[in-house]
């Protein structure tokens, strides 16, 4: 199994796939499927899973939260293999109603200093996980920062291309000997994934900036 576990599709503010052109490239790019990870929304997850199982490809049901402490935000995180959506915002609370659906939490990005990162690393002991590459990290020196941080401290890994744009998906995945969803939710808990990817040229996140001001449709 190959899956790209980090994309986001139209229903972010900042991302422009339709959940028809993600369908597409999963069977373009050879991918046997994606998490959606939205931010802060599950909307994507009526209209993608329906075209998925017709097209025989998987969608991990995910979501990107904003973690806030005392109004300030501490770094995002991906549920992953969710079965319903996370509202609360507050740390402690997030892990708790992630635990309650058995559910994997992963620290994105952690070292990217362009976008929200981990100030309390003290919490990360109460997490499932690492996103050892992300393919929109300007530099590749913090995702080898990332993954070197998930050796020592012997933390499973993930990857995904961060897509927010049809042509980014599959930039970054993971690889393991899995069938179907929970396979690959346990083989990425055993540390039984092989991690790939590349960078996403840094001209990729003005369109994020276009979709933020609805300068483009979503395509």
């Amino acid at each position: 199994m190959k899956i790209d576990l980090h994309v986001h599709s139209q229903y972010s503010k900042d991302a422009l796939s339709k959940p028809e052109s993600i369908i597409r490239e999963i069977k373009n790019k050879g991918l046997s499927g994606i998490a959606i990870t939205d931010h802060n929304t599950v909307d994507a997850w009526s209209k993608l899973i329906p075209l998925a199982k017709k097209a025989g490809a998987l969608v991990v049901k995910g979501e990107e939260l904003k973690v806030q402490e005392q109004g300030q935000t501490i770094g995002e995180l991906s549920a992953l293999f969710l079965q319903e959506e996370i509202t609360v915002i507050d740390f402690t609370e997030i892990v708790d109603e992630a635990k309650a659906q058995d559910a994997l939490l992963i620290i994105q990005h952690p070292f990217d200093l362009f976008r929200h990162y981990w100030k309390r690393p003290e919490y990360w002991e109460k997490l499932s996980g690492i996103e050892a590459f992300n393919s929109r990290c300007i530099l590749n020196s913090w995702n080898k920062k990332a993954m070197a941080f998930a050796r020592e401290h012997n933390f499973p890994v993930t990857a995904g291309s961060d897509a927010h744009t049809p042509q980014e998906i599959g930039r970054a995945f993971v690889e393991c000997d899995a069938q179907n969803e929970e396979e690959l939710r346990k083989a990425i808990i055993k540390k039984e994934v092989h991690i790939a990817g590349k960078l996403s040229s840094p001209l990729i996140h003005a369109y994020s900036t276009i979709a933020k001001l609805n300068l483009m449709r979503p395509f």
